[in-house]
């Protein structure tokens, strides 16, 4: 099959043939349509998780993928061939990733995907839209709180952001100008041109009685520490990116969560429901074919990025 892979950490990563991956009882074989990218790939692929868990290369980045199932592995009773699904495929051993033609993965942690988008649009739900709804939830927003959304138009933030509005919250949405009709249309109130003017002068000069929340999948743990000087007695502010310093945000009054994605068929098919319910839009960047991965995943680098970027491999 053909697949993107690198032969060391931190090394070049190019199309090759490798062999079509082996199944076992209760997985089943994928035939990739479209991959999503993520950040997280090319941290990955340059060793961030080394000194964690076992590698194996050549090793092939991605963890998610739409696909239709070309081969069941015995005791797969939900799944069948020809299902068009999609998933998180975070394995034991990474290297096995979805940047290839076909990809195993046990069947527990596949859905069906959407039935009202392609394979390039789901392809670009999983993580994203996972860890948006994980932020939502760990932000606990509510209906007529005003909160900050940080990093609006990446692929997280545009899910966080139609995720936040959907529950009646006010949204102040990081953006630039060029993105603002953007995230407007996604749900944000309110926008704030984070390249031309300070983020907390802008927000304490709008909101001088403070805001609620604030959901962040972008700064660092000082950035985030100033920003969090926004958010009242009693807030709630959620990190994506583990910069939320806990401890000292609740000496302030302010519960603080650094959220870990936590993936799976079953809130895989809740984001299929929200999609095809017209309750949750994809936006894609750009679409790149396969053997282009390594442009692909340097526009992920440079984090110049609205949407999301998906790798088309039909």
């Amino acid at each position: 099959m053909r697949a993107i892979a690198a032969e060391t950490f931190g090394g070049p990563i190019a199309l090759t043939d490798l062999p079509t991956p082996e199944i076992g009882a209760g997985e089943v074989l994928v035939r990739v349509r479209a991959a999503g990218v993520n950040p997280f790939d090319w941290k990955v692929a340059d060793g961030a998780l080394k000194d964690q868990m076992k590698h194996h290369f050549p090793l092939i980045p991605g963890f998610d993928a739409a696909g239709v199932i070309e081969r069941v592995g015995a005791d797969v009773s939900e799944l069948a061939e020809g299902d068009e699904v999609y998933a998180y495929l975070f394995k034991p051993v990474i290297g096995g990733g979805t940047y290839a033609e076909y990809v195993g993965a046990p069947a527990t942690i596949l859905a069906r995907k959407p039935v009202t988008v392609g394979f390039a649009e789901a392809a670009a739900l999983p993580t994203p839209g996972l860890t948006a709804m994980d932020l939502v939830d760990a932000a606990d927003i509510r209906e007529g709180e005003t909160i900050l959304i940080v990093g609006a138009t990446g692929g997280v933030g545009s899910y966080a952001t139609q995720l936040a509005a959907r529950r009646g919250a006010r949204v102040i949405a990081t953006a630039s100008r060029t993105n603002e009709a953007l995230v407007r249309e996604l749900g944000a109130g309110e926008t704030i041109d984070h390249t031309t003017e300070d983020l907390v002068d802008a927000v304490r000069m709008a909101h001088p009685g403070g805001i609620e929340a604030v959901i962040d999948v972008v700064s660092d743990r000082e950035t985030l520490g100033r920003v969090s000087t926004l958010v009242n007695e009693g807030g709630r502010l959620a990190s994506s990116v583990y910069a939320a310093d806990v401890e000292k945000l609740a000496k302030r009054g302010i519960v603080g969560t650094n959220v870990s994605m936590q993936p799976g068929a079953r809130r895989l098919k809740e984001l299929s429901r929200m999609v095809d319910a017209g309750e949750l839009a994809v936006r894609l960047d750009h679409t790149f074919p396969l053997e282009s991965a390594p442009e692909a995943l340097e526009q992920r680098r440079i984090g110049t990025v609205r949407g999301k970027i998906v790798l088309l491999l039909d």
